[in-house]
């Protein structure tokens, strides 16, 4: 092989890479630019109007709490900082288990039933075939004062692992602090201030 059929091989090598990269990049984001006012269903609000809200610390199995248990603080301490960021609520925080709460308060309870954070390490060395990052979250809400269920919501994202490869692994490791901002923007469609 000369000289030009090593640059033309070199060129149809990077090409094709390229065309990888792009391509899991379309496929991230479902091949097109999502409307979101088309994708997103209408939030119903709730009957009763709510000027606190506190949020318990989130449930998972001891496995997930050992392995992931940074990022399951980050998602709660950042749903707590994104109701706060509306200005819509008379008191956001983290709840007490040990504290019995009777105002009209709202209680957010949320329990994740798997999840997967793709490590840097395994994004750096693997790229795309480490795999995708996910979480399952269920959201329940709950009346402080009647302690009964006002509404129960399912939370769940994955990743697509090209895209990931693409970013270095920062759609891996911003996934719990976006998933507690698009709870964030449910509660305060459904939750109006009291």
């Amino acid at each position: 092989m000369g000289k030009r059929d090593y640059c033309l091989l070199f060129k149809s090598i990077f090409v094709i890479i390229l065309i990888f990269a792009l391509a899991g990049c379309v496929a991230g984001r479902g091949g097109k630019q999502p409307d979101s006012a088309a994708t997103t269903p209408p939030v119903p609000v709730l009957e009763k109007l709510y000027s606190q809200i506190y949020v318990y610390e989130i449930e998972t199995t001891p496995v997930l709490m050992k392995d992931y248990g940074d990022a399951l603080q980050s998602c709660q301490s950042q749903l707590i900082v994104s109701l706060l960021k509306r200005n819509k609520y008379e008191k956001v925080e983290a709840a007490q288990n040990d504290v019995t709460y009777t105002k009209p308060a709202l209680l957010v309870k949320l329990k994740i039933s798997n999840m997967r954070i793709t490590s840097g390490a395994a994004r750096f060395w693997g790229g795309a075939l480490a795999g995708s990052s996910y979480m399952y979250i269920h959201m329940t809400m709950v009346d402080a004062e009647t302690q009964n269920v006002v509404r129960e919501e399912d939370f769940n994202s994955t990743n697509n692992a090209f895209a990931a490869a693409w970013s270095f692994g920062a759609t891996d490791r911003y996934m719990p602090d976006d998933m507690a901002e698009i709870m964030a923007e449910y509660i305060a469609k459904a939750v109006t201030k009291n």
